[in-house]
């Protein structure tokens, strides 16, 4: 009996020694686990928006949010899709949006009428179409018929490349007349012949020629070869407080654009949400031809600011170029040391 009680006592020694043993080892499992979770939780970083637009001019964006948002170390860049003009304005000057992506004249008018920011970045050059409608068989038929030609904006780049495609033609600006309108409008409209035409950011203007909607004048570059397209407009704050994070977003943002350049057909893919189009379209837009659309070279000089300004008060859109364009609207600071950093240039 004796023999026995020591036997089941031995067996409960056991028992509890194995249980001992076990809690042991899972206390040494878990512990370099937890001391791994701790040194993963880092505090949250700052939150830094930044606005853009459906737009093939926007696709540096597209590359930094996707491929390079992990590298970011100062800020978590948080996008915010504008669906218009007026809501990137509204979004800009209440101060809900720290830069954005922005129509070159739209954002130097902007700091024409007193908002506090800078254009710090070309965001690409090039990069539009001009389309008329099947039935305009040729660009001299402007002159002999009235037509609706559609723009983004009064103060766009669009609006400027009609108004030197037009003089180059010998058209009288009488003969046309130029409607603001949506670019996701445009398509739908030429087809249904409520406008005549449109001059667009890609990809909209390959896109109606896939479809067969219109057929394509020009490009942009056979315009204005090389003229300033879309830019990235910071606010005073953002630049002023914050340099140190601008200046990582720009570097980023260059580095997107070369990215593109380098692989165009990974950029498209990409970017499908961005551009609003198939990655074949863009494809085509980035590579036929080279020059269409580039995003390389993305500091503005002072010919690419005081042209657009000149055109501006040509088409009587401001009184007079601004003596500081320089400082005043554009600050190139950043674009400068990201293009030199990246490319080396």
């Amino acid at each position: 009996m004796k023999a026995k009680n020591n036997g089941v006592i031995c067996f409960m020694l056991s028992n509890v020694i194995k249980v001992f043993l076990a809690v042991l080892l899972l206390a040494s499992c878990e512990s370099p686990t937890s001391q791994t979770q701790e040194r993963e939780i880092k505090p949250s970083l700052p939150v830094i928006n930044i606005g853009r637009l459906i737009c093939g001019g926007h696709l540096p964006l597209a590359v930094v949010e996707k491929k390079y948002q992990d590298q970011l170390t100062g800020f978590q860049l948080n996008t915010v899709q504008n669906h218009d003009w007026d809501d990137v304005i509204s979004d800009m000057t209440s101060g809900k949006l720290a830069g954005t992506f922005i129509l070159s004249p739209l954002a130097m008018n902007l700091i024409h009428e007193g908002f506090a920011g800078k254009i710090v970045l070309m965001a690409n050059r090039n990069g539009n179409a001009f389309v008329l409608s099947n039935s305009i068989p040729s660009i001299d038929d402007l002159k002999k018929q009235n037509t609706v030609i559609a723009v983004p904006h009064v103060f766009s780049q669009h609006n400027v490349l009609l108004h030197r495609v037009l003089q180059q033609h010998n058209i009288p600006k009488e003969a046309v007349k130029v409607l603001g309108m949506p670019p996701r409008d445009m398509i739908n409209a030429l087809r249904s012949g409520d406008i005549d035409g449109f001059v667009v950011g890609e990809p909209e203007g390959a896109k109606s020629v896939s479809l067969n909607v219109g057929w394509l004048v020009a490009i942009s570059p056979t315009i204005w070869k090389d003229h300033m397209d879309h830019v990235f407009l910071a606010s005073d704050h953002f630049i002023n407080e914050q340099p140190e994070k601008l200046q990582e977003l720009i570097d980023q943002l260059v580095r997107g654009g070369e990215f593109i350049e380098n692989n165009p057909r990974v950029a498209a893919v990409m970017g499908e949400d961005y551009t609003g189009s198939k990655a074949e379209i863009f494809e085509k837009v980035l590579t036929s031809p080279p020059d269409r659309i580039s995003y390389t070279n993305m500091v503005a000089n002072e010919g690419d600011m005081n042209m657009m300004a000149e055109h501006l008060v040509e088409m009587n859109l401001w009184p007079a170029v601004p003596s500081h364009l320089v400082g005043g609207y554009f600050d190139m600071r950043f674009a400068e040391q990201a293009e030199q950093l990246v490319r080396g240039e």
